[in-house]
């Protein structure tokens, strides 16, 4: 058994939980839970969210062991499925659906990638996602119907397309900001931000349409040129919180994708795991 690859793989997967985690605290996110408030998730929490993330682990940790026993991915698809259930058993809420999806492809596409190679691992992912949809049943949900009602893609097409929302707009928008003002609660919301824009975001396009969609790229332009400006980033964001909670919308796209974005950051070394979560608004936000 090759250790250089199994650490790797436990890097990555301790990474991605602790990215969920951080994404859940950075703080304000419009219409998102966050330590503000809970955005336009009047049925979620805080605390929730952190059991939420809770099954995430357990989830990651099933899913490593499958890949270092060489079990058929197969294996790995059913613990995902345990994984949702979970969430709806003992939550009643499918909070982190999309992100168990995403960490679950990215982590077995790793596993059978031999070496740091992003263009083979997301070659790998592509086809990985291919594989996972053409076996796939059609099931009625939220993001099923958003994508026939709209001919929109959202987490399938971004996986089929080796997450181009990760390596091609999330990582080099954080590492462009963080040489640009060396301050990783900047660099955060300036990735935000180009997510916005970039992600095509089913949670939104179910809450709002297509004009919700329209409205958060606009958005997104908006923060991004405030954030590199030195504007009062931290305003806009609460007021963008309180728009969206009054129009019900939300960007659960973009959430887990800024998560993904800290994990593997975090498992490439380029942020310290012994770094604070917390940002400038959330300790106003647990003080008041």
């Amino acid at each position: 058994m090759n250790s250089s690859r199994i650490s790797a793989l436990e890097r990555l997967a301790a990474g991605l939980v602790e990215g969920a985690r951080r994404e859940l605290m950075l703080t304000p996110k419009p219409g998102l839970v966050d330590c503000r408030n809970t955005g336009s998730h009047p049925d979620l929490s805080l605390a929730l969210m952190e059991e939420s993330i809770d099954i995430v682990a357990d989830f990651v940790a099933a899913t490593v062991a499958s890949l270092i026993r060489g079990e058929p991915f197969e294996c790995q698809k059913d613990l995902g499925i345990v994984a949702e259930q979970r969430l709806y058993a003992e939550l009643g809420t499918n909070t982190h659906k999309g992100f168990i999806f995403l960490a679950g492809m990215l982590l077995i596409a790793r596993w059978h990638t031999d070496a740091d190679d992003e263009t083979q691992l997301r070659e790998t992912l592509s086809q990985l996602s291919i594989r996972f949809f053409r076996t796939a049943p059609v099931v009625a949900s939220n993001g099923q119907r958003v994508r026939e009602a709209y001919q929109a893609q959202g987490i399938i097409g971004e996986t089929a397309a080796g997450m181009p929302a990760l390596f091609d707009v999330a990582l080099p928008a954080f590492r462009a900001a963080m040489r640009r003002h060396g301050d990783v609660e900047r660099a955060s919301f300036a990735m935000m931000a180009r997510l916005m824009q970039c992600v095509e975001d089913t949670t939104t396009l179910h809450r709002v349409g297509p004009l919700g969609l329209h409205r958060l790229k606009k958005d997104g332009q908006r923060l991004e040129r405030l954030i590199a400006d030195g504007g009062d980033y931290l305003s806009c964001l609460e007021a963008l919180d309180h728009d969206y909670i009054r129009m019900n919308m939300t960007m659960g796209g973009v959430a887990d994708m800024i998560g993904m974005s800290f994990g593997v950051l975090l498992a490439c070394g380029e942020l310290d795991r012994s770094d604070s979560v917390e940002t400038s608004a959330q300790r106003v936000a647990m003080v008041g």
